[in-house]
Formats: C-alpha cells, structure tokens, sequence
C-alpha cells in the first residue's frame, strides 16, 4: 500500500503534554513538546470506549503517515494535548493500522481540551 500522499497532508500542528505547577485541583500548565507536521486532522462524530469502559464522543481524527508525516514531539500517545488552529484536542486513542506487511499509518483520536 502506497503512503499518503503529503498533498492530502495538509495541517500542522503543536504538541503539549500537561506539567505540574502547585497544588489544587488547576496546578497544571501546558508545556510545549513537539511539532506535528505534514498531518490531516478531520472532524469526528465516532463514539469510542476508553479504558475504564466509558463512551466519548470524538471530536478530531488526526491521521500521522509512517513515511510522509513528521514528529518531533516523539511518540504520540494518549493524554498528549494537540494545538491545531487554536483549538486544544486532548488524545484518547492512538490505533496503529497496518498494510499487508508493515506499519502504514495511525488514527489518533481526540476530544476537546477544557483548560
């Protein structure tokens, strides 16, 4: 299977993962990890379970290409907060799809961040 074609790969984006500032129950500040480029982020109404068996409702598939796509946020995994035009997406799945021999691509599954 060919990659995805960097002409569909079209969005950039931030990285953020969640830092510990203080005490109570807002002592988080978001620190700035990584860049995403070279990506497609589309809109998502899919209903997914998380790991403690809830429904979510997603709101963004980001989809990362294994030859075309660029991190330098390392490996993408759940909680990791991503900054695409101003809007914060929180990660709650990253689901590894394979072609007839390797890895081809992931579809990383996100909801809306309240800060």
């Amino acid at each position: 299977m060919k990659a995805i074609p960097k002409v569909l790969l079209i969005h950039s984006a931030a990285v953020y993962q969640e830092a510990k500032t203080g005490s109570g129950w807002n002592g988080t500040t978001l620190e700035l990890i990584g860049q995403l480029t070279h990506v497609r982020i589309e809109p998502s109404s899919q209903v997914i379970r998380d790991k403690n068996n809830r429904e979510q409702q997603l709101a963004a598939t980001l989809f990362f290409d294994c030859r075309n796509s660029q991190s330098t946020a390392g490996d993408l995994k759940e909680d990791l907060i991503v900054d695409f035009q101003g809007q914060k997406h929180r990660i709650v799945s990253v689901e590894p799809l394979y072609d007839a021999k390797r890895l081809h691509h992931y579809e990383i599954g996100m909801v809306r961040y309240a800060d």
